[in-house]
């Protein structure tokens, strides 16, 4: 069944949950278990080297030069970045995947050139013109071990223990990106209260990639029985794309002075997210050819009205406050297809339409000559408008209708991850003048804490994969000098809180998800110069 899966009555989704893995690989792995399965325990089960080498360099140059009525300002970088990764991608001290690495060179190039001035007094100007190319190269590898079969296939299917047993993929990526803007803006006074900021950009992008996977090992002469097996956890797959696309968006803004301490602004703008490639494989049709449709992401066309007042209703105290919408049309979202175990990673996938609209506020206050004060508060509503062919939850993973394993869902109506629909924070600090070895400026204590609401940390809503809210206190104490030194030390997470920062399911279909977890209580000490 493919498209608008929505379930029929009586049909109860389950998957195959990674506890019951573990204790089936108690028996059949040599009394394995993990030594903990709590998280926050902060224990690591690994039996795969991880690495993490990184090099990174670049240089720039940035050229003013005053010409007529305003500057010309170009600037030139280039960077490069070659990572060498090696992880244990099954999580466990299992030789489930014993080799994941996928080493990466990047190269990529930028120039800007603008040139900013004043028509008049009543009108100023920006133009511009932007360019950008990138090429990366990965060379990739991944390897099963002695137990993949065991925790990647069904056991009514794994009659040849090492069917997996040193088999594994080889792959070669190369992509190439370039982009290129075309910008203008203008500030007009149209009179001492009211100024408009019209804007609009040009946009090219142009991309290419070239996939080549292939695989090797596992079982001498295996069966196409057990060809089928292999290739349903590592297939070949090769696939080439080229695309490209423009776009032109822009932006007004108006704003306006009501009195001496209150400001308004409205603003419409439409925006643009070029078409993407997907880089790390894409699914596969019953066959094992690539589906080529899902190789190109449609650019994402934004609509985004925002209408705000900053003021300052006393002095010492601000008080700013805004409401917005934002619509997004044909929406990038990471997606993780758990009902086809051959797609190992996520890749993106078009959303037909979402919509983003809340509120925020922030405001400080001084209180005194040494005390001050600040806050923020924001409501923040994320769904997806329409999403008819959207990835199959966690607990849907291997669900068959009628005997016909669902591929998508209809989740039209649902949250969008990450988005949390409270958070806020409030802080002070605490000052007095002083002096400290031979230097004068200020004593200060501080303290702010943050909240966030729970939220979803998948594309499609899972209820395994929620996120609970959390509170983080921060704390720092020390002493500014007024010549630019600073001392001060400092906690990060006072309270320990133990928190996700997401939730996520693991490749490969099995059932598993595992977490991301927030920092510990962090202390230190921080000496900073400013020359």
């Amino acid at each position: 069944m493919h498209g608008n899966a929505v379930l029929p009555a009586g049909v109860v989704p389950t998957f195959r949950a990674a506890n019951r893995r573990y204790a089936f690989l108690a028996a059949a792995s040599g009394n394995y278990a993990p030594p903990s399965l709590n998280a926050f325990d902060r224990l690591s089960d690994a039996d795969s080297i991880h690495q993490g080498h990184q090099d990174l360099g670049g240089v720039a140059l940035n050229v003013d030069w005053d010409i007529g009525p305003g500057t010309l300002t170009s600037i030139t970088a280039w960077r490069s970045w070659n990572w060498k990764p090696a992880n244990d991608r099954d999580f466990l001290g299992l030789p489930i995947t014993t080799i994941s690495a996928n080493p990466s060179q990047q190269e990529q190039w930028t120039q800007e050139i603008r040139y900013a001035g004043d028509f008049s007094e009543t009108l100023s100007f920006v133009v511009g013109v932007f360019a950008f190319q990138q090429e990366i190269n990965s060379t990739g590898r991944q390897e099963q071990g002695a137990s993949a079969g065991l925790w990647l296939l069904a056991p009514s299917a794994n009659n040849t223990p090492a069917l997996l047993n040193g088999y594994g993929q080889t792959s070669k990526i190369n992509s190439k990106n370039v982009s290129a803007a075309l910008f203008g803006q203008l500030e007009w006074k149209v009179t001492d209260r009211l100024r408009l900021l019209p804007g609009i950009r040009f946009n090219y992008d142009q991309k290419e990639v070239d996939y080549n996977a292939q695989v090797y090992g596992g079982i001498a002469n295996p069966t196409p029985a057990q060809v089928t097996l292999q290739r349903s956890i590592l297939a070949p797959l090769a696939y080439k794309a080229d695309v490209e696309n423009d776009n032109i968006s822009g932006q007004i803004t108006a704003a306006y002075q009501l009195t001496d301490t209150i400001n308004g602004y409205a603003t419409y703008a439409t925006s643009y997210k070029p078409v993407g490639l997907n880089l790390g494989g894409i699914p596969t049709d019953a066959a094992g050819n690539p589906i080529l449709s899902t190789a190109v992401v449609d650019p994402e066309d934004v609509r985004h009205i925002e209408v705000g007042l900053k003021t300052q209703p006393l002095p010492g105290v601000t008080a700013n406050f805004a409401v917005f919408d934002t619509e997004i049309e044909d929406y990038q979202a990471q997606v993780f297809n758990a009902a086809q175990i051959g797609v190992l990673r996520g890749y993106l996938a078009n959303a037909d339409k979402v919509r983003v609209r809340g509120f925020e506020f922030d405001g400080a206050a001084d209180i005194g000559d040494n005390f001050s004060i600040y806050g923020a508060l924001a409501w923040t509503d994320g769904e997806y408008e329409k999403f008819v062919d959207a990835p199959v939850p966690l607990e849907f993973t291997g669900l068959t209708i009628n005997g016909v394993q669902i591929q998508s869902i209809d989740i039209s109506g649902s949250r969008l991850p990450g988005i949390s629909k409270w958070a806020g924070s409030l802080g002070g600090e605490f000052t007095n003048p002083g002096g400290f070895l031979g230097r004068d400026g200020e004593f200060f204590v501080a303290a702010d804490a943050s909240y966030r609401s729970e939220f979803s940390s998948s594309p499609t809503p899972s209820s395994y994969l929620n996120v609970d809210g959390y509170t983080l206190v921060n704390a720092r104490a020390g002493f500014r000098a007024d010549n630019g030194w600073d001392v001060f030390v400092w906690a990060r997470n006072l309270l320990d809180e133990d928190y996700y920062e997401q939730l996520a399911a693991a490749p490969g279909g099995s059932g598993l998800y595992a977490g991301q977890v927030g920092d510990p209580r962090t202390t230190g000490i921080t000496l900073r110069g400013r020359f």
